[in-house]
């Protein structure tokens, strides 16, 4: 049989004097230090031209859209978020998207309809505020998700970089 010997608690200790004081001080402690929150709506959060925010497509210099409904974007998203709508054009592309829509609610933000673009028309932007009050407002049309290239450029630039030994040319 073995016998165990028990320390006998000072009044302090059975009242958790120690403890109570041991999280007080670290407490009081944490009142001098640098705040590590962020104030959210004020305070934005950091991006630069490595940040996967939404995606967008971009329109070149001369007013029309990148995008010649190849879908091949459609066909890479994992979460089926993407729906493209084909139509002719006058002009001397033969394609362009009639319908181009991107439910952002489905949307994961992984980046695959960037890199199975062929004709470097959708980029991932660095706009990262994702809240409405419908869900139908979450499901982005080709007018919202239009962009000026000048507006993307740093994501492009950092996409041609990273990528640069797999292509034959730069556009």
């Amino acid at each position: 049989m073995v016998i165990v010997q028990r320390k006998e608690l000072t009044f302090a200790e059975r009242l958790y004097l120690p403890e109570i004081f041991r999280g007080l001080s670290i407490t009081f402690s944490k009142f001098f230090e640098k705040p590590i929150t962020r104030q959210y709506p004020e305070e934005p959060l950091p991006t630069d031209e490595v940040t996967r925010g939404q995606p967008r497509l971009v329109v070149k210099d001369d007013g029309n859209i990148a995008c010649v409904s190849c879908g091949m974007c459609e066909i890479a998203c994992p979460a089926y978020a993407i729906t493209i709508d084909g139509g002719e054009t006058d002009r001397q592309i033969e394609r362009e998207p009639k319908r181009f829509e991107i439910d952002m609610l489905r949307c994961i933000l992984c980046g695959f309809c960037e890199e199975a673009c062929p004709k470097d028309a959708i980029f991932m932007s660095n706009e990262l505020e994702l809240a409405d009050t419908t869900r139908r407002g979450l499901v982005y049309d080709l007018e919202k998700l239009k962009r000026p290239k000048s507006a993307l450029q740093p994501r492009i630039d950092y996409v041609y970089r990273i990528n640069k030994r797999w292509r034959s040319k730069q556009p």
